[in-house]
């Protein structure tokens, strides 16, 4: 199959999504359930059982990390300055630098590169996925903290929340393993594995059904927050990693998160610190739907 054709049944998934919210078939009482058990479960396990199985010692660059995370903290500093010469309000440019920077990778970003760059592409994003994740929240928390209006009270909650986080601690916890070489005992990999294989169909699924369609508002920031996080900010994280040394499916995989749109937890960061939901809500949605381009776009040119 045509590398840029791979990407596209993620978003067929998706579709499947928006198309069971409409017929009742994922309503609201099973979307918060669901996702709890996708965020809390499935991907951990996933992430785990892919991770421990990589190739740690070879496909681990510190340099390949840092260059991917600079390249976050450059549009970080960028958007900072586009929301003021946007003229936003305060609570406005907190949700739009979080939203420029912040990408969904556990649930599109891995998904994007598991079935458009196969199980070595999958490895190789979540190896990334774990720093990408703490320099995500770290620079969305620097942000709201800085023009949200309850910034100040919720920063630490949400530091430690980070700490914990169940997608990096899963990952983490695969990268040691993997580089102890102590393995996982087959009777567990298997009960591991079919956790782990409802973690991106079901995913996707939500996404879909997540996305509100009927009250999008403040296009034009959104636009903006779209452009960065979509193009912008893997056209830099391209540049520097082949600068540092990157290639192949590596560099690909990288990409692709970096890619990937703006994080649901937009929104609940956005209503926890006293940043602006309907623009968060917005960023979300329309860089979601344009991302079957632009992911499309990314995979054709790097894998």
């Amino acid at each position: 199959m045509d590398a840029t054709l791979k990407i596209l049944p993620v978003f067929l998934v998706i579709l499947a999504g928006i198309g069971g919210k409409r017929l009742g078939l994922l309503p609201d009482t099973f979307q918060g359930p669901a996702n709890r058990l996708v965020y809390y479960v499935a991907i951990p396990c996933l992430l785990f059982l892919k991770v421990e199985q990589a190739p740690f010692r070879e496909i681990l660059r510190p340099g390949w990390i840092a260059a991917a995370c600079g390249a976050t903290v450059v549009l970080w500093s960028s958007s900072i300055l586009l929301s003021g010469r946007l003229g936003l309000a305060r609570d406005s440019r907190g949700s739009f630098v979080q939203c420029s920077i912040h990408a969904n990778l556990g649930y599109i970003g891995l998904a994007a590169a598991f079935y458009g760059l196969g199980e070595r592409g999958f490895q190789a994003a979540s190896v990334f996925a774990p720093f990408f994740m703490l320099t995500n929240n770290g620079l969305s928390v620097l942000a709201m903290g800085r023009f949200g209006s309850s910034g100040a009270r919720s920063a630490g909650q949400l530091l430690r929340v980070l700490l914990l986080h169940p997608v990096i601690l899963a990952s983490f916890a695969g990268l040691f393993w993997s580089w102890t070489g102590w393995g996982v005992h087959p009777v567990a990999a298997e009960a591991l594995g079919i956790l782990a294989g409802m973690a991106l169909p079901l995913a996707l699924l939500l996404i879909g059904a997540g996305l509100r369609l009927d009250s999008l508002e403040r296009i034009r920031a959104a636009a903006w927050i779209t452009a960065t996080k979509t193009l912008a900010l893997p056209a830099l994280g391209a540049l520097l990693l082949t600068w540092a040394g990157a290639d192949g499916v590596d560099r690909a995989a990288a990409v692709l998160l970096l890619s990937a749109p703006s994080a649901t937890i937009s929104l609940i960061m956005a209503r926890e610190m006293g940043g602006d939901p309907e623009l968060a809500s917005t960023a979300v949605t329309v860089s979601t739907l344009a991302s079957a381009a632009t992911l499309t776009l990314w995979l054709g040119l790097l894998a």
